[in-house]
């Protein structure tokens, strides 16, 4: 049997935020655990919840498990679910089926770990669309942005632009084929300099300085094959934290891209351009790069408060 919902009476959700690393360092654990956790754990305070990070030692409402999906995993789920009256698995990948990114174990744990959860936390449609295969509760919460520390705004040059591209270094290699429009006017911000055949600036990750060194771009520069869900269920946030500092985006269609780009008129798709890079950056040209609505829309504390709602209705 399950355990009972708990009842709050007026008081504040006890929430427990349980991640894969024992670092809090931003510059120290994966994207996905400073995005959708450690970021999170002052604006959900902020929005009524009692929160506490990786102590097993306190009984909770709910307990969130970000990011695990091996044997581990398994077992720290099923640990929480003896200290939670309910258990939620947050997942930026799509881990339901075999891709690139996931192996038979990852799959096996990530169904087991969906039957064994209460809901799940994912962050685009398509990979709820997976989860749904094994979770009837899902909910969509799209990578957010801490907008005080994303706090600048960009004055983009067009006529003669410095192109930008962040991510994890191998990743870098869907720039390749760009090499010749490229070539000398990128700026690379990774954590190692990838290996590209052509010249371009390199800038070492950091989360303080990430925002400063975006704002010395005019355009974000962003390819992607879409030729697995791993790749087509991927967060808007790498383009993301572009927008948000007004920087227009050329990219590919990511769904996530198309749904952000509601919200952000300066967004040309090379798939629109017969993947002509030097006619996506001429399409920019003329559309609005105003940040606000696109701000508004993923702003962190705003889905803080969306998360407590779907968490104390579990």
């Amino acid at each position: 049997m399950s355990a009972p919902r708990p009842s709050l009476g007026g008081r504040p959700l006890r929430l427990g935020l349980f991640i894969p690393a024992l670092r809090r360092d931003y510059d120290r654990v994966q994207s996905a655990l400073w995005i959708r956790a450690l970021q999170m754990l002052e604006p959900l305070r902020a929005a009524g919840c009692e929160v506490h990070l990786n102590n097993p030692l306190r009984r909770y409402d709910v307990a969130v498990y970000h990011r695990g999906m091996r044997r581990g995993a398994v077992r720290t789920v099923r640990l929480l679910r003896r200290i939670a009256g309910r258990v939620v698995w947050d997942t930026c990948v799509d881990y339901f089926d075999r891709h690139e990114a996931a192996d038979a174990e990852q799959v096996a744990c990530a169904r087991e770990i969906a039957g064994l959860a209460h809901g799940l936390c994912v962050t685009t449609e398509g990979i709820a669309e997976s989860a749904r295969r094994f979770n009837a509760n899902v909910f969509v919460m799209p990578d957010p942005v801490d907008m005080e520390h994303f706090a600048g705004r960009a004055e983009p040059n067009l006529d003669a632009p410095l192109f930008g591209w962040s991510g994890v270094a191998h990743k870098a290699s869907f720039l390749a084929p760009y090499g010749e429009f490229l070539d000398g006017r990128l700026l690379v911000v990774s954590e190692a300099p990838p290996a590209l055949p052509f010249r371009y600036t390199f800038a070492r990750w950091r989360h303080a300085t990430f925002p400063a060194e975006l704002l010395r771009c005019d355009a974000a520069f962003l390819p992607r094959t879409l030729e697995s869900t791993y790749t087509r269920n991927n967060s808007s946030f790498k383009a993301l934290a572009f927008a948000v500092l007004g920087i227009p985006v050329i990219a590919n269609r990511l769904p996530s891209y198309e749904l952000m780009a509601r919200d952000f008129a300066a967004v040309s798709f090379l798939e629109d351009h017969g993947d002509d890079p030097a006619a996506a950056l001429a399409a920019l040209r003329g559309l609005s790069a105003d940040p606000a609505a696109v701000r508004a829309a993923y702003d962190v504390h705003l889905w803080a408060r969306r998360l407590r709602g779907w968490l104390e209705a579990l």
